[in-house]
């Protein structure tokens, strides 16, 4: 169990991304596409392309 701040925000991203973008990559399209500060405290949850089951 992840225990999270009250009023923290949870994003979760509906298109896969690439995890070979990397903690820098992933951060540059929280700022590009949700114009959100990814240092900000919030969560962030991305999808990966590749699928595993």
């Amino acid at each position: 169990m992840i225990q999270v701040a009250p009023g923290t925000k949870v994003y979760l991203a509906c298109r896969p991304v690439s995890m070979r973008y990397g903690f820098d990559g992933l951060a540059a399209q929280v700022a590009q596409v949700l114009a959100a500060d990814p240092y900000s405290g919030h969560l962030f949850l991305f999808r990966s392309k590749r699928r595993i089951i």
